[in-house]
Parts: C-alpha cells; sequence; structure tokens
C-alpha cells in the first residue's frame, strides 16, 4: 500500500514544465511543446497524500469540516468502534486520530477493532498469482450465503489471521440443516397440537410410566405418579425452566464476548447452544411419545426459545434466521431491527442439576451399549444417592431418554444386571435381557486405576508439611475435598465391580 504519490510534474532550470508517468516521456512531451532537444528536467519534490481525504472520514460525512457544529456532526461524533485492517493503521486510523484532533479535540472513535487477515490453510495471502483466492460467488451458489458468513466468522478470532479452507462454510451449511430441521420438528408438533381435540390437552404428550413395585426392598422409595411432582413432570416444566437458565447464562456470556469484541467466540457459544443444548438435549427431553401431540404450555414456551435463538444467531447468519423468525410465528416486525432484552442472571442450582440429568443420561447409555443392550430393551432403574431429591423433578425425562420403565430409590445392593458410577451415584441397570458386562468390568477397571493414581496424589500433597504451612485455607480446603470426594467416588467403583 502507497500513502502518497509523487506529482508526475517535471520541471526545467527556468520553471517550464511538462506532466508525464516517468522522464523518458517527460522529456519526449516536452521537447514537442517547447522545441528544446535533450532538455534537464527534475521531477517535482512533493507529495500527493492518496489518503488525506480520508482522514476527515469521521467528521465529514456529517459535514462536520464545511459545516461545523451542525445537528449531525454534534449528535454522531465521536463514534464508538471502527473495523478496519492492520495493515493500514499508520495510512487511515492514525491520521483520522490526528484530525479528529486537530478539528473537534476529540478522537473519533473509542475502539479499533482489527480484523485479521484472510489466509489459505497453507497461511499464505490469497492472490491471483498464487491462484489461491476463492470465488466467493461460487462457494454462495454452493453453500448458501450465510453459511459461507459463517464459516469465514467461526474461523476468524479477533486479531489472528483466518486460515480460510473452501470446506469452512459446510460447517455452516450442515448448520443451516440443523436449524431447518428444527423447524420441521416444531412445525410438525404444531400441525398434530392443532387437529381438534388436542387443543387444550395439557397432558396429552405425557409418556406413561409405571411406578416399580418395590415390595420386598428394604429401604427402597419408588417414585410415584401422584400429587405434586407428577403435575410438574408431566407438564415436562424441568426441561423448561433449564432452558431458561441455560439460554440466560448463555447471554450473559454473550454480553461479555461481545464487550471484549470476542465475536468468534461469541458464535462458537450460540451455535454449542443452539446445537447442543436445544436440539440436542431440550427437544429431545420434551418431544412427545410418537402419535401424541405436544402440551399446548411447553410448545409456546419451545416457539420462544427458538426464537430467541434465532435472535441471537441473527448478526451472523440474517438470512436463515430471520425466514425462521416468521415461520414460527405471525410477526410484526423483523429481527433485524429487534431489540435485545436487558440480561437476567441464571439460576446456579437449575444449571447444575441439568448437567447431572445429561451427565446420567450419558452415562447410562453409553452402560447400554457397553452391555449390549438394545435401545427396544426396556430395563428397571435403581439409584444409590445420598440426594434423591435432585432426581424428583427430572425422572420422567430420565426414564424416557434411557427407556426405563421403572425407577426406584435403593439403599441396599439389589439383584441386577449390570451398573454403573456416575458422580457419586450408583446405579443398577435389572432387564430380562441378555447383558455383556465384558466392557463395563474393563471401564470399571480403568476408572478404579484413575481414581487410585489421582488419590495418591491428593495424599502426597496433603501430607506435605511445606503445602500445609503455605498454602491458603481455603486451598487446602479444596484438596481436602478432593480427597474425600475421590474417596467416595473409589468406594462406590469397587462395590461395583464386586457387584459384577
Amino acid at each position: 500500500l502507497w500513502w502518497g504519490q509523487r506529482i508526475p510534474a517535471w520541471y526545467d532550470k527556468d520553471g517550464k514544465y511538462v506532466v508525464a508517468e516517468n522522464e523518458a516521456d517527460a522529456k519526449k512531451s516536452f521537447t514537442q511543446k517547447y522545441g528544446v532537444d535533450d532538455p534537464q528536467l527534475t521531477q517535482d519534490e512533493d507529495v500527493l497524500d492518496t489518503w488525506f481525504s480520508s482522514w476527515l472520514w469521521p467528521m465529514e460525512v456529517f459535514k462536520g469540516i464545511t459545516r461545523p457544529d451542525n445537528d449531525e456532526i454534534n449528535y454522531y461524533y465521536p463514534g464508538s468502534v471502527l473495523v478496519t485492517g492492520q495493515d493500514i493503521i499508520f495510512f487511515w486510523v492514525a491520521r483520522m486520530i490526528m484530525a479528529g484532533m486537530e478539528y473537534k479535540n476529540e478522537v473519533p472513535f473509542k475502539d479499533v477493532y482489527f480484523t485479521g487477515m484472510v489466509r489459505d490453510k497453507l497461511g499464505r495471502k490469497m492472490s491471483k498469482s498464487l491462484g489461491n483466492s476463492p470465488d466467493l460467488l461460487q462457494l454462495i451458489d454452493k453453500y448458501g450465503v450465510d453459511a459461507v458468513r459463517f464459516g469465514i466468522m467461526i474461523s476468524a478470532p479477533a486479531g489472528n489471521d483466518l486460515l480460510f479452507d473452501d470446506l469452512s462454510p459446510e460447517q455452516g451449511r450442515n448448520f443451516n440443516n440443523k436449524l431447518w430441521n428444527a423447524l420441521k420438528l416444531v412445525k410438525m408438533w404444531e400441525h398434530k397440537l392443532n387437529q381438534p381435540g388436542n387443543e387444550e390437552d395439557e397432558g396429552s404428550g405425557q409418556d406413561s410410566f409405571q411406578a416399580m413395585d418395590v415390595s420386598g426392598f428394604s429401604g427402597t422409595v419408588a417414585l410415584e405418579e401422584n400429587g405434586e411432582v407428577s403435575a410438574q413432570a408431566s407438564k415436562n416444566d424441568f426441561a423448561v425452566n433449564w432452558f431458561s437458565n441455560r439460554l440466560a447464562e448463555a447471554k450473559v456470556e454473550l454480553e461479555k464476548l461481545y464487550g471484549d469484541f470476542k465475536l468468534s467466540e461469541a458464535l462458537k457459544t450460540i451455535y454449542s447452544l443452539i446445537w447442543d443444548d436445544f436440539c440436542s438435549w431440550y427437544l429431545e427431553w420434551v418431544k412427545p411419545v410418537y402419535g401424541l401431540s405436544i402440551e399446548p404450555s411447553i410448545y409456546r414456551h419451545t416457539v420462544s426459545f427458538f426464537s430467541e435463538l434465532m435472535h441471537l444467531l441473527h448478526p451472523f447468519t440474517p438470512f436463515i434466521t430471520e425466514e425462521i423468525y416468521h415461520l414460527l410465528d405471525e410477526r410484526n416486525g423483523d429481527l433485524t431491527i429487534k431489540q435485545y432484552e436487558a440480561v437476567a442472571p441464571p439460576q446456579e442450582q437449575i444449571l447444575a442439576a441439568g448437567s447431572l440429568l445429561k451427565e446420567v443420561i450419558t452415562g447410562l447409555r453409553d452402560t447400554r451399549v457397553r452391555s449390549k443392550l438394545k435401545n427396544k430393551d426396556e430395563i428397571k432403574l435403581y439409584i444409590i444417592t445420598e440426594t434423591p431429591g435432585l432426581y424428583t423433578s427430572v425422572y420422567h425425562i430420565l426414564s424416557k431418554q434411557i427407556n426405563a420403565n421403572a425407577i426406584a430409590f435403593n439403599t441396599e445392593a439389589l439383584g441386577h444386571n449390570t451398573s454403573v458410577v456416575i458422580g457419586k451415584d450408583k446405579f443398577f441397570l435389572e432387564t430380562a435381557a441378555p447383558v455383556d458386562n465384558s466392557e463395563q468390568k474393563d471401564g470399571l477397571l480403568k476408572e478404579l486405576k484413575h481414581l487410585e493414581d489421582f488419590l495418591l496424589s491428593v495424599d502426597k500433597k496433603l501430607s506435605n508439611e511445606r503445602f500445609m504451612q503455605s498454602a491458603q485455607p481455603d486451598v487446602v480446603a479444596l484438596e481436602q475435598k478432593k480427597k474425600n470426594d475421590a474417596e467416595t467416588k473409589l468406594r462406590v467403583v469397587r462395590e461395583s465391580l464386586g457387584d459384577l
């Protein structure tokens, strides 16, 4: 990049001049114009600053130079953020600051966001000579404009160069397909719900769940389908409450990321929120049994959540989000002008309960796979835990996700087919189907070795006098907690191995 261009005027000693691209052309023109053979010419020493008008851009777009103190310049100057490339810091950014201080006695912007250089996957700067510059129009035709935007933004961390691959937009296309499939699922629920007789049937989508007959098992507490717990669980209130708080948590995180100009990280946060939390967990938790309609209240919450997610994603993929937003419900306005609402802090207790539920579902599904149990094989689930209250609001979700026809709590070991340790809790699976525990045993042995090594390292630290004397009390307490937790898990793992 050139900061300036030397003026192409050529003079003789008497001040006569011609304008030409180079000295040879200047001599030829001078001879033709003045009749002087082989003239001795000198080029003008002054330089035309090609960026001069750009100095005044923050002000003159509002006529701040030609009409000082007009309403627009007083309202818009100074701005807040300038987005530009780091290769023109000297040519443009620094000069705008100089001009702003000269004419307005104030810098024209508070922050400058430097975009990275787009390079190919080998780290080379894109150029026509290398032939490594992609045709964006072809990429848009192949993947869609939103997918191309997504592919660029998610791989462009603030301040770093972007290594662009022609396959980068493919992730964006897959994500857009995920959004569209989620919309199709929700619209299918809407169609079923709008059929005659389903509009006010709040419990129509609740799957049947039988309380386990636990007579004869000492200390067993069954989850029964009556009273307040059943009414709450039948409406999937926990799923709604959890995702509402997960959405609030993400909004708090996004507000900080945007404040720090971490746009790529913000997109990754939204991507995970939609793909993992909304599609993989929430929609699965509230999905009605095949052939039945979803509860109207759950449907309304789902549409509201989906709409909020499209609002969060809109700056990155504006076209598909606007389309889905209007297909979800009748709207009076567009996403592009919709204001963001104030962010409220999430309830950590609900988030922790959701994390526990996901961990338990994942662990029990993995146990089914390791035990060679098919998805259609029903099980009875026994849970040994010191905190049974954590499961009372989620047992319908848990039973549906792992295909258990009954759940109960127990203080003693039962006759069972296989077991698994998740956190501090122990889970027994009972089924009439054949079970292969070989993989389960291998997994428990690996977990046992890991816990024994971990406990050894913690004990070593706690037995170190220097550490105990110099460490802060809260650090020592944390290490002691690690030891207690590891000992509890170790005991449960050993019991599980003994049961196998």
